[in-house]
């Protein structure tokens, strides 16, 4: 038995033990990983006077496929609701727009049948009574991935249209992504044609259009650097389809609906934090600057300055989320097609050949100017949820 095929969008990559997507558990039972959090976000309104917190100043936080998790929590509850949490900061991910349907029992089958437990009466029990250990050596060496399903309580099949139309609780977002988010998953990847068909052949006919808009020797905006080579192709579309043209179409969303919501946009890349070269701003290399935990080795002047003020936004946001970070709000909606008018994104560190060691605000339409090439997509994704 071949294992199944999933897409490389991290963030929608879980593990069985939060989402087993097992057909033996009812649909209010799939997302353990969910209500886990959830478990969390009680104890703590129970317990942070505890440690000096007030339950009414909490801030949820997450990055990649945590903050999938942190917007799945802000489009779940609706509008007069009352949230364990008053903001939301989220890092390279989000779950209203989605870049693919991964929900299926495709990857619970395959573990299943590994574990020899298909012929048993409940293929749940038996998979239960497995060591974690070698569950875990299974999903390892078989690339599994088990994804969150819409049960309408800990995530929505609707988020689109909750936050358009304001039905989702008033919280204010903080969210943003990296500028080479892809070099990171699409290392050694040579073949342009395979990787258009296999992450957009069931939209053939928009694959031409995609394809004329990255262009080698093209010299991007904000020093996202010149494609010279399938792999740099390779990773621009990979950043923009499945980290930043959601994110910002979620922006623009929740500006529609009426929800304070600002913007970054990650653009430095640093000696120290490579995990190895031309990776660039990679997907997750602002987390040790955002916590200041990056090497003190060679940590150059912009890094230590940057690092600093990244904190202290992040931090000012969580003191007093309605004032935003330093910068100011996302206006108008629909702004990355263009607009003259949007000077409304947090640039943070890098721009053309500038090295910033703070914010520069921009206009979002300067790094968003091929998200209308996807909207289709993720349009058609929409309506099948």
């Amino acid at each position: 038995m071949q294992p199944p095929r999933y897409s490389r969008d991290c963030s929608h990559v879980a593990i069985v033990f939060g989402f087993p997507n097992s057909p033996e558990l009812s649909l209010t039972g799939q997302n353990l990983g969910f209500l886990d959090q959830r478990a969390g976000l009680d104890w703590v309104q129970k317990n942070i006077w505890a440690f000096g917190g007030n339950p009414d100043a909490v801030t949820i936080f997450g990055e990649s496929a945590g903050a999938l998790s942190v917007d799945a929590l802000v489009t779940s509850y609706p509008r007069n609701s009352q949230p364990p949490f008053r903001a939301a900061i989220m890092e390279s991910g989000q779950a209203t727009f989605r870049s693919s349907l991964t929900t299926s029992t495709a990857a619970w089958d395959f573990l299943a049948a590994s574990l020899n437990c298909t012929h048993t009466h409940s293929n749940l029990s038996c998979v239960r009574a497995a060591p974690a250990t070698e569950i875990q050596t299974i999903i390892e060496q078989a690339a599994l991935s088990f994804s969150p399903v819409a049960d309408n309580v800990t995530l929505v099949s609707d988020p689109i249209f909750r936050r358009t139309t304001g039905r989702i609780v008033n919280i204010p977002t903080l969210a943003g992504t990296n500028a080479q988010e892809g070099r990171v998953f699409e290392v050694g990847v040579t073949n342009l044609t395979a990787f258009l068909d296999a992450t957009f052949g069931a939209f053939p006919a928009l694959i031409p259009a995609i394809v004329a808009a990255y262009p080698t020797g093209d010299l991007l905006e904000a020093a996202q650097g010149v494609l010279t080579t399938p792999y740099d192709i390779v990773s621009q579309i990979y950043t923009e389809f499945f980290f930043q043209c959601p994110q910002a179409l979620t922006a623009n969303a929740s500006v529609t609906g009426g929800y304070p919501t600002w913007r970054y946009y990650f653009n430095a890349t640093f000696p120290n934090t490579q995990l190895f070269p031309n990776l660039l701003a990679y997907h997750s290399s602002e987390i040790a600057i955002v916590f200041g935990t990056h090497p003190v080795a060679n940590t150059t002047t912009q890094e230590f300055a940057l690092s600093s003020f990244m904190q202290g936004a992040w931090a000012k946001f969580a003191k007093n989320p309605i004032g935003g970070p330093g910068w100011n709000a996302v206006g108008t909606a629909n702004q990355f097609f263009g607009a003259p008018e949007d000077q409304d994104l947090g640039n943070l560190g890098n721009r053309l050949n500038a090295a910033g060691g703070g914010v520069t605000v921009i206009r979002e339409s300067e790094v968003d100017s091929r998200c209308h090439l996807y909207v289709p997509i993720y349009e058609a994704i929409a309506a099948t949820q």
